[in-house]
C-alpha cells in the first residue's frame, strides 16, 4: 500500500480575505476553539484589531490543553470575561494564512454563558471593541468570513436549548 501523494501547494484564504497558495510542506495543523455568548437575539462580538472585523472570541488550542481549557484562557484574554461553556455546537476545517503563514485549521465552537453583569475589557493589540451586537443588523462583510453564519446557527441553537 503507498501512501498520498501530498499536493505541492494549498491555496489558503488568508486574514483580510484573498485567497494565496503556500508550499504544502509549510502547511502546520492549528486547532482552535471559538465560544459564542448569546443574549436574546444578539450575540457577543470582538473587533478585530488587525481586519476590524467582527470576530467570534477565541483562538489557538495550545499542545496541553484541552478544549475547554482553552476555550476558557481564549475567551477570558480577548473579553477580558470567564465564559461557562453550554455545549459544542459547531466545527469547522479549511486552510487560512495568519500574517503569512499558512494553516490547516479545525475549529471548535462552543455555545456559551457569560455572567449578565459583565464588564469586558478588550485584548490589547488584538481587539478593539467587544459588545453585544444583533448580527442580522450588520452587514455580512462586517464579520470575519464565515463567522455570521456560524453566529446565526449559534442564536438558532440556544433558541432551541432555551425557548423563552
Amino acid at each position: 500500500m503507498t501512501g498520498a501523494v501530498p499536493p505541492a501547494e494549498i491555496e489558503c484564504l488568508t486574514l483580510h480575505g484573498q485567497r494565496r497558495r503556500y508550499p504544502a510542506r509549510q502547511v502546520r495543523f492549528r486547532p482552535a476553539v471559538y465560544g459564542v455568548a448569546v443574549d436574546g437575539g444578539r450575540v457577543l462580538l470582538g473587533r478585530s484589531a488587525f481586519t476590524g472585523r467582527l470576530d467570534i472570541p477565541g483562538g489557538a488550542v495550545e499542545p496541553w490543553e484541552s478544549l475547554e481549557e482553552a476555550l476558557r484562557r481564549e475567551f477570558r484574554e480577548e473579553t477580558g470575561v470567564e465564559p461557562e461553556p453550554i455545549e459544542l455546537f459547531h466545527f469547522t476545517e479549511n486552510f487560512f494564512a495568519f500574517f503569512d503563514r499558512p494553516f490547516h485549521s479545525l475549529r471548535f465552537y462552543f455555545l456559551v454563558r457569560v455572567p449578565p453583569d459583565a464588564v469586558f475589557t478588550p485584548q490589547p493589540g488584538e481587539v478593539t471593541e467587544v459588545r453585544w451586537v444583533d448580527p442580522t443588523a450588520v452587514p455580512p462583510e462586517a464579520f470575519a468570513p464565515g463567522d455570521r453564519d456560524i453566529v446565526l446557527k449559534a442564536l438558532a441553537r440556544a433558541q432551541r436549548l432555551d425557548p423563552r
